[in-house]
């Protein structure tokens, strides 16, 4: 997957290090504390303040989907470690709180929710997904998702709503009210993402989407995978109709010829000819990248 230069790349310097060192002592943040049970807080978190960003959002997120599992266990872990990251954040300037252009999945789950949308930050990993009750049995990480497509943010931690919102849903949960903690939860996010509105240019859409259906299919939902095409599809389909991709005509219509053959084994529920198709997508993927290159 792509990086974006965001707002704040660079590592932290000396005078954050240093400021860092009384997150340490306090034991605020530990490089052994579990990211999702199992797996340490990374180098990179700890070390640049943009990477613990979109970490906490990847985790807020994940903690949700947890609460819809109404695995509060989960839920609580991914908590914990979203204030991990907030320490990180909050030892970088205002001006390092912001960061734009942030790859994200956007993604939609079926369940009893009024904040529909769930982002995972692109640049944090691919978009690892957790098993929902009620997903297809031939798709064994299956999600239950209603739709998923690829979208720009950006994320400001300039307020304060994030800390206070985590204190409420840890609340609401402990009521087991857990409704009331998604509702928090999704708050958070409410108030420090926003989507650009700027459309992308197609070629970018059909390729980004191709790259979160690819993500989707290594771990196994093929729903999502199936929403992620279509928005890809979407994109082709205009870029079959500009003048400049003419040069690329041919191959863009057997390219949507390929996506509408993996969705019809995706309904099929064909797991076996749909990992097959997997080196097609990455086909895809390379010469949607070739052609991004060639039109700058």
């Amino acid at each position: 997957m792509k990086k974006h230069n965001l707002v704040f790349t660079a590592l932290l310097g000396t005078s954050l290090v240093v400021g860092m060192s009384t997150v340490f002592a306090a034991d605020n943040i530990t490089t052994d504390a579990a990211k999702t049970g199992t797996t340490p807080i990374s180098k990179s978190e700890i070390s640049d303040p943009s990477v613990a960003a979109t970490s906490f959002v990847e985790h807020i997120n994940y903690a949700r989907v947890a609460l819809a599992m109404k695995n509060t266990d989960l839920a609580k872990q991914h908590i914990t470690q979203a204030r991990n990251m907030m320490e990180i954040i909050k030892a970088a300037t205002a001006e390092q709180r912001i960061m734009t252009k942030v790859e994200s999945g956007r993604i939609v789950y079926q369940y009893d929710t009024k904040y529909k949308f769930h982002y995972f930050p692109i640049q944090t990993g691919p978009v690892t997904v957790k098993q929902m009750s009620n997903g297809p049995i031939w798709a064994k990480n299956d999600l239950a998702v209603s739709d998923a497509d690829v979208v720009y943010l950006t994320i400001d931690f300039t307020g304060n709503t994030a800390v206070t919102r985590l204190g409420e849903a840890e609340t609401a949960i402990t009521a087991n009210n857990l409704k009331l903690a998604d509702e928090h939860l999704a708050e958070i996010i409410e108030a420090v993402v926003k989507v650009d509105s700027k459309e992308a240019l197609p070629n970018l859409k059909a390729h980004d989407n191709i790259a979160l259906a690819r993500s989707f299919i290594t771990n196994q939902n093929y729903t999502g995978a199936s929403y992620a095409l279509k928005h890809a599809d979407e994109a082709l389909d205009d870029m079959q109709k500009k003048e400049k991709n003419k040069p690329q005509l041919d191959e863009i219509t057997e390219m949507r010829k390929d996506v509408s053959t993996l969705q019809d084994y995706i309904t099929k529920k064909d797991p076996g000819m749909i990992q097959k198709a997997n080196t097609k997508i990455e086909k895809w993927w390379k010469d949607l990248t070739n052609w991004g290159k060639s039109a700058k």
